[in-house]
């Protein structure tokens, strides 16, 4: 028996209003890898790790070197992280995942019209690419809620 147990409490962030900089890269960059690792959100997918995808979106297969794929999705990674965290800073646990989660959404309209404009035939599969975008932005609001810098509790 454990004598003494008390569940421990996250203390609160060190500027609760501000953005943090280096907790919203990291968020972005986590969610990023996490989407190289199964680039659909789902590891049972038939698109793998060696598949050239950027934000669930399948490119063909003559986009280029594996490399620098997995370098431009790391980049919009990062980029999606830091919307997603400069909106949910000021938010409470709760609000950041729905709003990580709506951010989500609202950045595959944008990433849908850019797709549509520059590139359309890559449009196709968009249910796939509605969920890798809203899992993103779960990810993204819990990884930068989980890095933020807490005041030392004394």
């Amino acid at each position: 028996m454990i004598r003494g147990y008390a569940t421990a409490h996250l203390s609160e962030p060190e500027s609760p209003r501000a953005l943090q900089w280096p907790a919203a890269a990291g968020a972005g960059l986590i969610a990023g890898a996490v989407f190289l690792i199964a680039p659909r959100g789902s590891p049972w997918s038939t698109v793998t790790f060696f598949s050239p995808t950027i934000m669930g979106r399948t490119l063909g297969p003559d986009a280029g070197p594996l490399i620098m794929i997995w370098v431009a999705h790391l980049l919009l990674a990062l980029v999606y992280g830091l919307i997603i965290s400069s909106v949910i800073a000021r938010m409470t646990y709760a609000r950041a995942f729905m709003a990580g989660a709506i951010m989500g959404l609202v950045l595959y309209g944008v990433n849908l019209a850019a797709v549509s404009m520059l590139w359309p035939e890559m449009r196709g599969s968009e249910l796939t690419v509605v969920f890798t975008h809203i899992v993103f932005g779960l990810i993204a609001a819990g990884a930068y809620r989980g890095l933020l810098r807490r005041r030392v509790a004394a």
